[in-house]
């Protein structure tokens, strides 16, 4: 795997250098690209205005934020980067903020997953900070730029390597509070009951690779018996717009041209009649 970031992780005065590896195979991952049944060219998608349906340049294309509901206000590109001013860039480093239970965090907070592996020099200490960590039962909440975007993150020691974990910030997630939701029963026959049955269910641990992606071996078995075919980009001749724009204002023109034409030939046509 090839590192995405590289940096530090960093806490009291311990820094310890690390990269930064996406933990997710997009490879794996179920979808699909829109042909045209007819040729199986892929499809495009254009931006049109929808007042004028018209395509749409880029450079005449600007951000619009929703302040309210159904109202916007435009944001140019110079704002956003005076924003970005404000924020900073930050440093590369992964700043260790506190160490919590993992209980305490909440798993709709988490985001996407990365792994942190050791660069040359840091080995013992990101041993020493995997294993005190899993011996601790903590985690450490942090803070790190991807992207010149500050982030919150989870530090999670694994059996192998460290996993940092970015988390969806508090007002992302919606309240509980409009939910229909019914109050406790801790001492309920129907609870005791339901433990009994979650304690005969329990296990030691969970080993995902008992349950694999069913959905995509079917979908390959279907693949299997299915013809193939190579996909073929088909570029689009540069001005090809222009040129039938250009074409159909000839045709215009010609036409005209043409008609005016014909009165004149009719009134020579006419003398000649005379004279004759």
């Amino acid at each position: 795997m090839k590192a995405i970031w590289s940096g530090h992780i960093t806490f009291g005065l311990i820094s310890i250098p690390v990269g930064l590896y996406s933990a997710i195979e997009s490879s794996e991952r179920v979808s699909f690209r829109l042909l045209h049944r007819k040729d199986m060219a892929p499809i495009r998608y254009k931006k049109f205005c929808s007042k004028e349906d018209v395509e749409v340049p880029n450079d005449e294309i600007v951000k619009g934020y929703e302040v309210s509901k159904k109202k916007y206000a435009v944001i140019e590109e110079e704002e956003l980067d005076e924003v970005q001013e404000e924020v900073g860039e930050g440093d590369r480093s992964i700043d260790v903020l506190q160490f919590v239970e993992f209980s305490s965090l909440n798993p709709l907070s988490f985001e996407k997953p990365y792994y942190l592996a050791p660069q040359k020099g840091g080995e013992k200490a990101y041993a020493v900070l995997r294993d005190a960590l899993t011996d601790a039962n903590r985690v450490g909440i942090t803070r790190f730029y991807l992207r010149t975007r500050p982030l919150l993150a989870a530090l999670i020691p694994g059996k192998k390597a460290l996993a940092l974990e970015v988390m969806r910030l508090f007002e992302e997630l919606r309240d509980t509070a409009d939910l229909n939701i019914p109050a406790s029963e801790k001492k309920s026959a129907e609870v005791k009951m339901a433990r009994l049955l979650i304690d005969q269910l329990s296990t030691e641990g969970w080993d995902p690779t008992q349950h694999p992606n069913e959905y995509r071996r079917a979908l390959e078995k279907l693949l299997s018996s299915k013809r193939k075919f190579e996909l073929k980009e088909v570029k689009k001749p540069e001005n090809v717009v222009d040129l039938l724009e250009a074409l159909r204002r000839s045709v215009g023109k010609a036409g005209g041209e043409a008609g005016r034409a014909r009165p004149k030939k009719a009134k020579t046509a006419a003398r000649r009649a005379g004279a004759a």
